[in-house]
């Protein structure tokens, strides 16, 4: 039930921002742009993901979003294995989709690691990097290797909680850094997300996570 309801939290959102004249270049790109636009057939589309910092033990595993229905209208219905083993989480499936909800999965499955390090709301963590998309995002065009060659790319960076007025609280967190790469000759749009927790020193980061498209699996 948990999980249904950020779930719908987050699809809010994008009915939200539906009603706005105006949106920042990065809502634009996260929420606005139909990633699974170029899946034409039900496919899983598998990620790498890697774990590491001195915060937890470090783990390599995969993310696989399921696309099992391609609708007329360019929905797709998406289930997922998130995870394998003690770091799995469930998600629903979610019928209809446009945009790659695995943007969705790895910020609720960050944002409940932060709730359970630092004791605070996945509500309230949930809805500073919400809110960091409109204002506080930077966003460039690069390029990123994919398929043997160099590929268009946006860029998206935000800390959102370095100006928090509640920083003290988790101020281990407060510098915490999320990048994303969005590439549309990538299957599924997402070529990486990555989120950075500095440590100590630069080399000892006290987190990092990194999500990564690897290939797609029929």
């Amino acid at each position: 039930m948990l999980i249904r309801t950020a779930i719908a939290a987050y699809l809010a959102v994008f009915a939200l921002h539906a009603l706005a004249e105006d949106y920042s270049a990065a809502q634009r790109a996260i929420f606005k742009t139909p990633h699974l636009a170029n899946i034409t057939q039900p496919v899983t589309l598998r990620y790498t993901y890697q774990h590491q910092g001195t915060l937890e033990q470090a783990f390599d595993d995969v993310v696989d979003v399921i696309v099992t229905k391609v609708m007329p209208d360019g929905g797709r219905d998406v289930s997922f294995n998130f995870l394998s083993d003690k770091h799995h989480q469930d998600f629903p499936t979610i019928e209809g989709f446009h945009g790659n909800p695995v943007i969705m999965m790895f910020l609720e499955h960050d944002v409940a690691g932060l709730s359970s390090q630092t004791g605070g709301s996945v509500l309230y963590f949930r809805n500073r990097i919400r809110d960091a998309f409109v204002d506080r995002a930077t966003t460039e065009e690069t390029t990123v290797a994919f398929g043997g060659k160099e590929v268009p790319a946006t860029h998206i960076t935000l800390q959102p909680f370095l100006q928090d007025p509640m920083r003290e609280r988790f101020e281990k967190f407060a510098e915490k850094t999320y990048e994303f790469y969005l590439a549309p000759d990538v299957p599924g749009g997402v070529y990486s997300i990555r989120v950075l927790t500095p440590g100590g020193s630069a080399d000892k980061p006290l987190e990092e996570n990194l999500l990564q498209f690897q290939d797609t699996v029929e």
